[in-house]
């Protein structure tokens, strides 16, 4: 894990703006609505939000989790690149299944 990698994340946390591009995935934290089980079929605003993580593994690939789910990096970009979270957020819902109230 590089600096590097979280370059990317590190400018929206700080609210640059950074473009995002289809295929370009960038590694960082991030929320997004749970579009799994009984939540498919509410309307999107009401779906809770769930965290969503992108590292790059020891070997170099990407790797995603999605709500304590490993997944496809590629299934979720650029859907969350749009919902960065600090750290401490991302931790916060590992530890009680929700984000901090501030942020919901």
């Amino acid at each position: 894990m590089s600096a590097l990698d979280y370059a990317w994340w590190s400018a929206a946390i700080a609210g640059e703006n950074p473009p995002i591009h289809e295929g370009d995935i960038q590694c960082g934290y991030f929320k997004v609505r749970d579009r799994r089980g009984l939540n498919k079929d509410l309307a999107p605003i009401k779906r809770p939000w769930i965290v969503c993580a992108i590292w790059r593994d020891d070997d170099g690939s990407l790797k995603a989790e999605l709500g304590g789910q490993i997944t496809d990096p590629e299934s979720l970009w650029p859907y969350v690149a749009k919902y960065p979270i600090p750290y401490d957020d991302y931790d916060f819902f590992k530890k009680h299944e929700r984000l901090p109230e501030a942020v919901s």
